[in-house]
């Protein structure tokens, strides 16, 4: 089986350029999940209430907000689909 690749979905870029996130300082942050998130997708937690949609968080990498990115997955791709801010004071 070819390894999974990885897409974004329009909505994902529409919400980076919104929050404003440099996407070189998101690409470098990401790189450290794509190991993982390529491998083995399915042990990040899937969202309560759907089918296949997936989510992992991203905390703590200077320049980079807190995030949550939600992605569906297949067997041969992974598409990056929404990303929302997360308020780690709550």
């Amino acid at each position: 089986m070819p390894p999974r690749q990885i897409s974004e979905d329009q909505l994902y870029a529409e919400q980076i350029r919104k929050y404003r996130i440099s996407w070189n300082r998101l690409d470098e942050a990401l790189m450290s999940l794509y190991p993982a998130l390529l491998g083995s997708p399915e042990l990040f937690p899937r969202v309560p209430g759907t089918k296949n949609l997936h989510r992992l968080k991203l905390v703590g990498f200077p320049g980079v907000p807190p995030l949550t990115i939600f992605f569906t997955l297949s067997p041969t791709q992974i598409v990056i689909k929404t990303a929302e801010l997360i308020d780690l004071e709550e």
